[in-house]
């Protein structure tokens, strides 16, 4: 049967008031005069649901939030949306029982959190679904959600005479095609999967075609050998190669026998070097001790000179009383020179035993101790320089005499093979450096070829998948009977409208539209709008019956429509075909009782008994909008007060 969905009552809330509208029957009609609010009543069903209403400056200006009060499958839930505001993409789920909070959730999806959508969609029963799709060339998928699925049960007032379920939006072509095989079992699950499946492998085969054809494209115009021809060329640089190496590795041989003939030759200059290196830094170290020795007598004679002069100072100067400076002649009688201070300096005079004769004589024959004692250790240090020049000369010329010997020995030998090796050497690297350009092409060939063959699997992965896509579809063929008993109602239900010029009513098995006398529904503009709103109104009400009828339909079991017979027209014939859309109504809920819910905005009220529907009157007294005077008939066609015309 078809999958429940019914609102139970919905209040409206402003800032000074609240209204509760309650829909207790199978069957409720709003009824009123333009611009008291019905059409607004179901835009705020929808809003309530998570939809995007289209909401007039009243609701806008004034209602605050909105309370649904739904049956969904088998919940009872409490929808709360603010109309404005941070919040009003939020909708809050509250307990039916102490309005306590449950959960906010957002009315659009957000990577991996659960949306309002995802809540109703779970408690319908109905497959939260994936749509494959492309797009820019890449494989992606198109969410459906609940809101799609609510355009099959509400028929909007500017859409009533213009497109059924949304046919002429091209953005929604796709979902709406999707959910009626959904809600009919012509798809599944699993075929949706498969379906993504192949069509990810369709992207994914042609990038990789793609990337076979650019890879061999570039090698091909950088370099016009082929696969075949590289590794024949591959081979023979090889074999020359290896002979190239064979020549190297007998060139080396015979130096390194030849180096053996003359290893005690080599054994003697080393331990030559090494002799002469150490009679060099002997040498060093004595030049550096010999220094330091020269600069101790060189020390110890300054020492000696300076005493030498401080006594003769002392001895010549000491007996004359100075009157004029000796060297710039001025007067220095004039001055006061303190006792026991220099008349020419004015320093204080040295002690005496600075002056003291004996003293100075005892100073200066340590010094010339100390002198001649530092001039024999320099003269002996002299002499240890000396010897070790020496045997650095004889460490030298040895070395150099071996190394003469060894290159006169070997100089016919070795040299001429150092050439060879060096031309075989660089024929080795020469090829070596081939190789790797060969090798490196043959990798690039090898990459296309992996992505060639990558490319097969994918082929070979997708015709499988195809291949159990085919034989699932198939599988589901069967019920395309629903399809054709949707046909049969849709038909009948036309026929009972006595639409005039009507002969022949199907639906489409390829787009699931109505067909009208072999005329697709937009081409019914030129027998008039109302044979569109009635071809409409019946290809619904065929859908809500036959999913009554069928239990494994998943089609909502609940019809919102907005103003039915202000879209057929006015006259006599227009108003008895309003009369038997209501029969209509009437019938299925006589037969279908609380199965079903038809919520309808009229102009007028029912043309059945009183009895037949339960009634939502709104008047210019009494408007939707709770606690908002309305602007009376004469300004509902102004927009700027906010009410429908």
């Amino acid at each position: 049967m078809a999958t429940h969905l019914r609102f139970l009552a919905l209040t409206v809330t402003t800032a000074t008031a609240e209204t509760t509208y309650r829909f207790d029957q199978p069957a409720t009609v709003i009824s009123g005069p333009s611009g008291a609010g019905k059409s607004s009543l179901l835009m705020l069903l929808k809003h309530a649901v998570g939809g995007t209403a289209v909401l007039t400056p009243a609701v806008r200006d004034h209602v605050h939030s909105v309370l649904a009060s739904v049956v969904v499958g088998e919940q009872h839930v409490l929808l709360k949306r603010t109309i404005s505001g941070d919040r009003s993409d939020l909708v809050d789920v509250l307990d039916p029982e102490t309005m306590a909070l449950q959960h906010s959730l957002g009315t659009r999806a957000e990577e991996g959190q659960r949306s309002l959508s995802d809540v109703l969609l779970d408690a319908l029963g109905f497959p939260r679904e994936k749509i494959p799709t492309t797009r820019n060339g890449k494989a992606t998928t198109l969410n459906l959600t609940f809101t799609h699925l609510f355009r099959y049960v509400y028929l909007e007032a500017r859409d009533l005479d213009r497109q059924v379920v949304g046919h002429l939006d091209n953005h929604f072509k796709k979902q709406r095609k999707v959910l009626f095989e959904l809600m009919f079992g012509l798809t599944t699950s699993p075929v949706m999967e498969l379906e993504r499946q192949v069509n990810q492998l369709t992207t994914d085969l042609r990038k990789a075609e793609a990337e076979e054809e650019n890879v061999g494209s570039f090698l091909r115009a950088t370099d016009p050998r082929t696969d075949d021809e590289l590794r024949t060329e591959l081979a023979g640089l090889r074999d020359m190669l290896h002979n190239a190496e064979t020549t190297l590795r007998a060139l080396r041989s015979a130096v390194s026998e030849s180096s053996a003939a003359d290893a005690v030759l080599r054994g003697d200059l080393r331990a030559a070097v090494q002799t002469a290196t150490a009679a060099t830094q002997e040498v060093l170290a004595a030049r550096e001790l010999v220094e330091a020795r020269e600069s101790v007598v060189a020390q110890v004679e300054l020492d000696l000179q300076r005493l030498e002069r401080s006594a003769t100072a002392i001895d010549q100067l000491a007996p004359f009383h100075f009157v004029v400076c000796p060297r710039c002649a001025q007067r220095l009688d004039a001055r006061t020179v303190p006792e026991d201070h220099c008349g020419v300096c004015l320093q204080a005079d040295p002690a005496e035993e600075d002056t003291d004769p004996a003293a100075v004589q005892e100073a200066r024959s340590a010094l010339e101790q100390q002198l001649q004692d530092a001039r024999e250790l320099l003269r002996a240090d002299t002499e240890v320089l000396r010897r070790a020049r020496e045997r650095s000369s004889e460490a030298e010329f040895l070395a150099t005499n071996l190394r003469r010997q060894l290159d006169a020995q070997t100089r016919d030998v070795v040299a001429p093979r150092f050439d060879a090796i060096s031309d075989a050497s660089a024929r080795v690297a020469a090829l070596n450096a081939g190789i790797d350009a060969v090798l490196h092409l043959r990798d690039s060939w090898a990459r296309v070829r992996a992505i060639a063959q990558g490319a097969r699997d994918i082929t070979a992965r997708r015709k499988a998948a195809n291949a159990e896509l085919k034989t699932r579809r198939a599988e589901n063929d069967a019920r395309r009977s629903l399809v054709t008993e949707l046909s049969r109602l849709f038909s009948a239900t036309l026929m009972e409208l006595h639409l005039p010029w009507e002969q022949s009513a199907l639906v489409d098995p390829a787009t699931y539209l109505p067909v009208v006398d072999n005329t697709p529904f937009e081409s019914l503009q030129a027998s008039g709008g109302a044979l569109q709103a009635g071809v409409n109104i019946a290809y619904h009400l065929a859908l809500l019956e036959c999913g009554l009828t069928h239990p494994d339909i998943l089609i909502p079991s609940i019809l919102l429509i907005d103003s039915p017979r202000r879209a057929l027209g006015s006259n006599r014939e227009d108003q008895e075909r309003g009369r038997r859309i209501y029969g209509r109504f009437k019938a299925l809920t006589d037969a279908y009782g609380p199965r079903l819910q038809l919520i309808i905005a009229d102009n007028d009220t029912a043309p059945l008994p009183d009895d037949a529907f339960s009634t939502i009157e709104l008047d210019y007294t009494r408007p939707m909008v709770p606690g908002v005077t309305h602007p009376g008939p004469e300004h509902t066609t102004r927009t700027e007060h906010g009410y429908e015309a």
